[in-house]
């Protein structure tokens, strides 16, 4: 188990993987900066381990009780579809757009398969979509599967989608669609469970340490085009990108007494807690200031930005999503 450390590690690095989205888009989508268009990636990618690992506990329980499936299902989707509906509102009135497309979104059903959307005005919700879809498939197979152990699941669980991903990629299809197709994602956030449950056998990280560093030094040759890869190498690339997200999560957690001299446990909790809604508003604030040219001439603009975030974050959770959160149903024992 994680101790109360671990989870100051957790929030932190869920901080900065929120931020680290937002700024990563400001600059790719603002200043058509190419590389921070590869650390939003990577950022995401944190998201979708992290999400694995901090489920593992819940998970558990849905395994040891069946009874607990309910209680999963409504804790995360009290979790994450409200505040996700009101996002889906504000953009839809931004964008001028109610229409099959928002019943996609609202379903979470815009990237099941190829150019299923007219307009991707929703574009971060991509992600969502496949947390969703982890959320309702992976505890059905805990339930049907109950006599075999919970590791074979899941290892039976990311075989099926690694076979998706072979099927797809042998029909040469589009490889955007590769990185950001649901079902040929949902292994990310299983890697993170994976990692959970060895977590606590790692003694040391140097090893981690090591990997990391060399998986750095070869994705960096992905940085120059990532437009031009081609199937397979976009296969390596996710797959190095899954790598190195476990690597840096165990790393990060596994080093955490450095934050026994910080003073600031409270912060770091409250950046875990705005990270849901700074990824579900960053690209409205994005898309507002693209549409007036002058902004981009204010200087410290991204400074501007990050308190727009900070306080627009903080505002969706103290007077939204808390009260939700807070009373949402326990589990059973």
């Amino acid at each position: 188990m994680t101790n109360k450390n671990n989870i100051t590690s957790l929030d932190l690095f869920r901080g900065v993987a929120g931020y680290g989205v937002a700024i990563s888009h400001f600059y790719y989508y603002l200043f058509n900066s190419e590389k921070f268009q590869f650390y939003s990636i990577f950022f995401v990618e944190f998201f979708f381990v992290l999400s694995g690992f901090v489920l593992y506990p819940q998970l558990k329980k849905v395994y040891d009780d069946n009874q607990n499936l309910k209680i999963f299902y409504l804790r995360r989707w009290l979790r994450t579809i409200p505040i996700f509906i009101v996002a889906l509102l504000c953009y839809s009135i931004i964008f001028s757009k109610f229409d099959s497309d928002t019943l996609k979104y609202l379903f979470f059903i815009q990237k099941i398969k190829q150019d299923f959307l007219s307009l991707d005005y929703f574009s971060v919700a991509w992600s969502l979509s496949i947390e969703e879809f982890f959320y309702f498939l992976f505890p059905l197979m805990l339930i049907y599967f109950n006599r075999i152990n919970f590791l074979k699941i899941l290892l039976i669980f990311i075989s099926l989608v690694y076979l998706l991903k072979i099927l797809y990629l042998y029909q040469g299809q589009d490889e955007e669609f590769y990185r950001t197709g649901t079902f040929l994602r949902l292994d990310s956030i299983a890697f993170g469970v994976l990692t959970r449950i060895y977590f606590e056998k790692i003694k040391n990280i140097y090893f981690n340490v090591f990997f990391l560093v060399i998986i750095m030094i070869i994705l960096d040759s992905y940085l120059s085009d990532l437009k031009s890869l081609t199937s397979i190498e976009l296969f390596i690339f996710v797959f190095l990108s899954q790598v190195f997200s476990i690597n840096s999560i165990i790393i990060f957690i596994k080093g955490d007494k450095f934050l026994d001299h910080f003073k600031l446990k409270s912060f770091f909790s409250l950046l875990a807690k705005q990270t849901y809604s700074i990824y579900l508003f960053h690209f409205s604030i994005i898309y507002l200031i693209s549409m007036n040219p002058s902004f981009l001439k204010i200087k410290f603009l991204i400074i501007i930005y990050i308190c727009i975030l900070f306080i627009l974050s903080s505002f969706c959770y103290y007077l939204f999503e808390k009260k939700i959160v807070e009373n949402r149903p326990q589990y059973k024992v």
